[in-house]
């Protein structure tokens, strides 16, 4: 959910809770002044009245009679009701606009608590606020006074209000919500501002791009400010960054050329020490002799092994600064069957283990199959994954197989070697990684896959890798697929 949408429905909801609580209070307030100010009036009258009502006993043939006796209801307000009843004699007197309709009311109450009470009830589906006044003699109860107010239209008049406060809050909070979420558009204009302009320094890459916001120095204005600064930081920090790891590609390419002569000297003089020790120890005679020589050899031997091993990792040095300095293959149109029939065949003499079988099938599926790249790097490419294969794989086979999805094709690198745990193939690719002790035990760099993963990247391929502790590694290494016309081709 965006901050847009938050603020809308959060100042909608605000707004609507408002409302309710100014409708509820206004329906409230209304219902108890009108209600009250009935009350008080319809009181009042009764109380007026009580004052004139006078009591008489009137003997008769049925005996005693107690009269209640009121002139007339002259004094009443306009629109009142009022209803005397003699609880003696049975006998109602009422004011003339309530003609035939008899107030009702609760002698119980009456009776039982001799106050006057308030009560609403519905005569002829109309609505009356009727006021029930006792009248007591000598603290007896004998009647009761009556006044009344036809409410109906009071009903109605809520009721609407009621209807109107309802539909006209659902209104406005509409409203507010449709113009909430028009004008927090132009509120939030200067976020959106801020958001294109980190949007385009993330895109150009450039940290010298500045938002150089205009507006004022609220809340936006301050972040832009703070994001101005910490760009001008690291701009600094990528800036020194780089300088150093100039310096740094700079000083590998240097320091592996400088070593590449010495190397080459002492690996070439280690073996020529090495053939002429060998000779020598088949011209002595003398066991003391043939042994110091014996070790001698030894040595010689260990310094030829460790001379090539420090050569391959400075020519792998050198490659990968290239690498870093930015080097570029060129590409030309090569058919991919020579090229690989080329590296299963020179494969067979890699060092590998004489109980490493290695075989190569289904090349037939390469003729006519062209690809963009570089010969020599897609030759480089294949021998790293197979030399890597023979590594490690002590014992049982290597074998390179060919697959094709599309316009895609795939050289599948197949061993049954030691294998690797998933943990460990998400850094096969870094340099210099080596994923435990018995790989550390195999002779290599740690710097060939590193070597074929900047390969493919230039190739626009990829690799797939699957792998199980002690069962193997299949390697995928994928490449797009150059579509040309063959007789174009020949007649080049």
């Amino acid at each position: 959910m965006t901050i847009r949408l938050r603020l809308t429905l959060l100042y909608s909801g605000i707004l609507g809770f408002v409302l309710l609580i100014f409708g509820l209070s206004l329906y409230f307030f209304l219902q108890f002044y009108m209600f009250n100010d009935f009350k008080k009036t319809l009181r009042a009258q009764t109380t007026q009245i009580q004052r004139n009502v006078a009591y008489q006993l009137e003997l008769s043939p049925k005996g005693w009679n107690l009269l209640i006796q009121l002139d007339d209801f002259d004094t009443v307000s306009s629109g009142m009701f009022m209803q005397i009843t003699n609880f003696t004699s049975g006998y109602k007197t009422k004011s003339s606009n309530l003609r035939k309709v008899d107030l009702p009311f609760s002698t119980e109450f009456l009776q039982n608590n001799k106050v006057g009470y308030y009560s609403i009830e519905s005569i002829h589906n109309t609505p009356f606020l009727i006021y029930n006044d006792p009248l007591l003699l000598n603290g007896k109860l004998v009647g009761v006074l009556q006044a009344a107010y036809n409410v109906g239209v009071i009903e109605s008049f809520l009721t609407n209000l009621r209807w109107i406060l309802s539909i006209l809050s659902l209104f406005v909070v509409a409203l507010a919500t449709y113009l909430g979420w028009l004008f927090s558009r132009k509120a939030l204009k200067p976020i959106y501002t801020l958001i294109h302009a980190t949007k385009n320094i993330k895109n150009s890459e450039d940290f010298g791009i500045r938002i150089n916001y205009k507006g004022p120095l609220d809340e936006i204005g301050l972040l832009s400010d703070t994001m101005d600064k910490m760009l001008e930081r690291i701009q600094t920090i990528y800036v020194e960054l780089d300088k150093s790891s100039e310096t740094q590609r700079r000083f590998v390419a240097d320091a592996s050329h400088e070593l590449r002569t010495p190397l080459t000297t002492i690996h070439g003089n280690a073996e020529l020490l090495y053939k002429m020790w060998q000779s020598l120890r088949l011209k002595l005679a003398h066991q003391a002799e043939r042994e110091e020589i014996e070790l001698s050899i030894e040595a010689l031997q260990d310094i030829t092994d460790e001379s090539r091993r420090m050569g391959r990792l400075v020519n792998d040095l050198l490659s990968l600064a290239r690498v870093d300095a930015g080097l570029q293959i060129n590409k030309e149109i090569h058919e991919l069957k020579p090229i690989v029939e080329k590296v299963v065949r020179k494969a067979e003499f890699l060092p590998k283990s004489v109980s490493v079988k290695w075989s190569a099938e289904h090349i037939e599926l390469l003729r006519n199959l062209y690809i963009s790249g570089d010969a020599d790097y897609l030759q480089q490419l294949l021998f790293i994954f197979i030399d890597n294969a023979f590594k490690f794989t002590p014992e049982g086979s290597v074998k390179m197989d060919v697959e094709r999805t599309g316009n895609k094709i795939a050289i599948v690198i197949k061993d049954t070697g030691i294998g690797m745990d998933d943990d460990e193939l998400v850094h096969i690719f870094e340099r210099f990684y080596r994923a435990d002790t018995s790989r550390g035990k195999t002779p290599g760099t740690g710097l060939g896959l590193s070597i074929a993963k900047w390969i493919l990247d230039m190739h626009e391929g990829s690799v797939e890798v699957a792998s199980c502790k002690g069962r193997g590694s299949v390697f995928k290494i994928w490449l797009p697929l150059h579509v040309v016309h063959n007789e174009r081709l020949i007649n080049d």
